[in-house]
């Protein structure tokens, strides 16, 4: 998986920086790169799609998946889609913040204007995106222990912040033992997850799931502040725009969609440890270390590497979660 992801990473910023050489080279209208740009990402599902349906058979003999081919595909292509989403937002952000800053828009008339605002709806819809989650997994139709939903609505209320329900999904067929945050306060947990870990540390596990929701609406608070600031900055700089070289309003465009996305990444890196700090604050290390040494023997992976770019790697976790624990006397 790990060759895989670097396979990813290279045809997408292959895709990129062709674009991006297309663009400041002949300037296509910004209306017709944005939908290259989607189609672009609709290509790169579509290779992954393919990589993946020939990868199915080996990984079905290897880890004894009982799942079926559409379901594996569909659990294996919701990570590709996590990739391009923030991409696909820097990009649209940039085009149609040099759309409107160069002045090209005026051009087209009415339907320029409206191209303008689709394109910028599209990203804000595309970046709201990016704070809520669906539900990953099929749900099963397994009632849920009272005493859990009870636990995660006093973690709620701890955090001021509503749990409505705790799904349980089917994660046995894919051998997928994991625990996510879903929009609409909900919490959702796979079985396989279930059978693995004791109560403490499923209680430790639904706490750091808690958290995340709470932190969600800081999410969209600083998403809604970023758009803001650069809708702003995009109607300032128009003049500046509309004077500078291709390559300098390039670059300008570059940053103005770093400076939208590295804010969201750094912040959801900074809620991996807040949430682990919560689960911490209420049953103590030991059970969320006992869990993620469990979670980290389901799923082998290398422990000094991170999983992806939100979350820490296992060592570096456990390292700061050790250090919760009290010191025995020598």
């Amino acid at each position: 998986m790990r060759r895989l992801r670097r396979l990813l990473w290279l045809s997408i910023g292959a895709k990129g920086v062709v674009w991006a050489a297309v663009y400041a080279d002949a300037t296509p209208p910004a209306p017709l790169a944005a939908l290259g740009l989607m189609l672009s990402g609709a290509q790169t599902l579509l290779e992954f799609t393919a990589m993946f349906w020939r990868l199915y058979p080996r990984e079905r003999a290897e880890r004894g998946l009982t799942a079926s081919r559409r379901a594996y595909l569909a659990v294996r292509l919701r990570s590709v889609g996590a990739a391009l989403a923030p991409l696909l937002v820097g990009g649209l952000a940039a085009l149609t913040a040099h759309y409107t800053l160069s002045g090209a828009y005026r051009q087209e008339g009415g339907w320029g204007a409206l191209a303008a605002s689709a394109m910028g709806l599209t990203t804000l819809l595309l970046g709201l995106s990016l704070t809520r989650r669906p539900t990953p997994l099929p749900v099963r139709a397994v009632s849920v222990a009272p005493s859990l939903l009870a636990e995660a609505q006093r973690l709620g209320s701890e955090l001021g912040v509503p749990v409505r329900e705790v799904l349980i999904l089917d994660g046995a067929r894919t051998r997928t033992a994991n625990a996510y945050a879903l929009s609409g306060g909900r919490i959702a947990l796979t079985d396989a997850l279930l059978a693995a870990l004791t109560e403490p540390e499923l209680h430790a596990v639904l706490a750091h799931e808690v958290a995340h929701l709470a932190q969600r609406r800081r999410l969209v608070r600083l998403w809604a502040t970023l758009t803001l600031a650069g809708v702003a900055l995009t109607l300032a700089g128009a003049p500046l725009g509309e004077r500078l070289p291709r390559w300098g309003l390039l670059a300008l465009l570059i940053a103005l969609s770093l400076g939208m996305l590295a804010p969201m990444l750094w912040l959801r890196r900074r809620h991996e440890r807040e949430a682990d700090a919560f689960a911490v604050s209420q049953y103590g290390a030991e059970p969320l270390i006992n869990a993620l040494h469990k979670l980290a023997a389901l799923h082998p992976r290398d422990a000094q590497r991170a999983s992806d770019a939100l979350h820490p790697s296992l060592h570096e976790r456990l390292q700061r979660l050790q250090r919760f624990q009290p010191r025995l006397p020598a």
